[in-house]
């Protein structure tokens, strides 16, 4: 009796214990896991990205105000005192504050206008911007005494005022006084300076065109070594480094909204109500034009990724990134994941080594080649 008393006394002791042990559940958030990495080290205004380019080593970034610059290679060395972005331009000489500003840039250069007004433009290396006592400049009316100022139609953020082509020349418009029935630009080449930090070496001369339909609304596009401008009323004049001009594509009331060159052949997106594409594989000599492209074309801007050709339509909130194939004149697009980037608009897309890097108005991201061309799933 004692010893079944004893244990029923310890089962109910030990059921007792159980019953009084509290437990604790640790909680653990979990940041979610998108796409797209935002680039951390930028904040306030420098994750607005007007612009960007590299040199293969280097990021180089257009902001309101500043020109910047981001190293992310490993295999790029930086001096110790400077980290993962820098600023490189001077604040007493800032750079376009309006995100509509964008400046002709390529790999090497980039132009900007001067503080003193709009009949003059300064030359600035990217890698190494210039000593404030070694800026070049274009100054307008040493070139044409009858100019008046450079043209800035600030088309969209998209589009800048000017271009430079891949050996460095320069191509901006301007008007004169009294207005003329014609085109009127300051074709410049630019020698990069043997010293680190030099003055770029500038040659200037004027380039006019003749007008048959008067209009003063065009874009410049520099593709490899030529020019192409694409004036709303009077077509698509092609103009080579050494100045020369043909009227390679004449079709009024039809405005080129963007071109990009794949492989050997030379596409032109039409803005008409046809929805009509241009197509050259002679450098834009001759063209050949085939209708029935979709409406988010005409607000799309086209970059090499890899081997492949991607899409970036514009305008916030339906930024879209997709790849861009095309057989004959049938296109195909597949939309890619675009989880991870802020409610802003997509502004400038990247290659760099390994790395895919897109430019915002709310941020600079990155995500890894190998995943970029994955499908956004279907909702």
């Amino acid at each position: 009796m004692h010893t079944t008393t004893k244990i029923l006394l310890a089962i109910i002791g030990l059921t007792g214990g159980t019953a009084c042990t509290k437990e604790v559940e640790k909680l653990v958030i979990q940041e979610p896991v998108y796409s797209w990495a935002e680039v951390k080290q930028l904040t306030g205004s420098q994750k607005i990205i007007i612009q960007l380019t590299t040199d293969k080593k280097t990021l180089f970034l257009q902001q309101p105000g500043i020109f910047g610059h981001v190293t992310p290679l490993a295999n790029v060395p930086r001096p110790p005192d400077q980290g993962y972005f820098q600023i490189k331009s001077y604040s007493s000489d800032p750079l376009p504050y309006d995100i509509q500003n964008r400046l002709p840039m390529n790999a090497s250069l980039f132009l900007k206008p001067a503080q003193v007004g709009d009949s003059v433009l300064q030359v600035y290396t990217t890698a190494n911007p210039p000593l404030s006592n070694q800026i070049s400049e274009i100054r307008l009316r040493r070139v044409d005494k009858s100019a008046d100022k450079f043209v800035n139609n600030r088309y969209s953020p998209y589009a800048a005022f000017g271009a430079i082509s891949s050996n460095n020349y320069s191509l901006v418009g301007y008007t004169t006084a009294p207005a003329d029935r014609a085109l009127h630009f300051v074709l410049s080449k630019l020698t990069l300076p043997t010293l680190t930090r030099g003055a770029v070496d500038v040659t200037s001369r004027t380039v006019s065109i003749p007008l048959d339909n008067a209009s003063a609304f065009y874009t410049i596009s520099a593709i490899d070594d030529y020019f192409l401008v694409s004036n709303a009323n009077d077509g698509i004049y092609k103009i080579r480094e050494n100045g020369t001009v043909r009227r390679v594509f004449s079709s009024p009331q039809i405005f080129t909204t963007a071109y990009y060159k794949d492989r050997s052949t030379l596409y032109a997106i039409q803005g008409d109500n046809q929805y009509s594409l241009l197509t050259s594989t002679d450098d834009g000599e001759t063209w050949q034009r085939s209708t029935g492209l979709p409406n988010f074309f005409r607000v799309s801007t086209f970059y090499p990724v890899g081997d492949s050709i991607v899409g970036v339509s514009h305008g916030a909130p339906n930024n879209v990134l997709y790849t861009l194939r095309w057989q004959g004149a049938t296109y195909r697009v597949r939309e890619l994941k675009s989880d991870g980037l802020n409610q802003a608009d997509f502004t400038d897309l990247v290659q760099l080594g390994d790395t895919v890097y897109l430019g915002t108005t709310n941020g600079l991201f990155k995500r890894p080649l190998k995943t970029f061309f994955e499908s956004k799933p279907k909702e």
